[in-house]
């Protein structure tokens, strides 16, 4: 399977958020995401970079 691990730098490390991420989209500010079995996870990260080679998603929390 090609899905994406999300996760967010906290101190220098990475802790997960979400595991087999189907879905990444952008409303009114925030990131949607969803996962292989529906699973809907709102956040308020700001993206950082998303690795395609490592199916990864990285983010940072939001400066607001």
């Amino acid at each position: 399977m090609c899905e994406s691990k999300a996760v967010v730098i906290i101190n220098g490390r990475e802790e997960k958020i979400m595991d087999d991420v189907a879905l990444l989209e952008m409303k009114n500010g925030k990131v949607i995401l969803r996962d292989i079995i529906g699973k809907v996870l709102e956040i308020n990260y700001t993206l950082v970079k998303i690795d395609f080679l490592k199916h990864k998603i990285v983010f940072v929390k939001s400066k607001s």
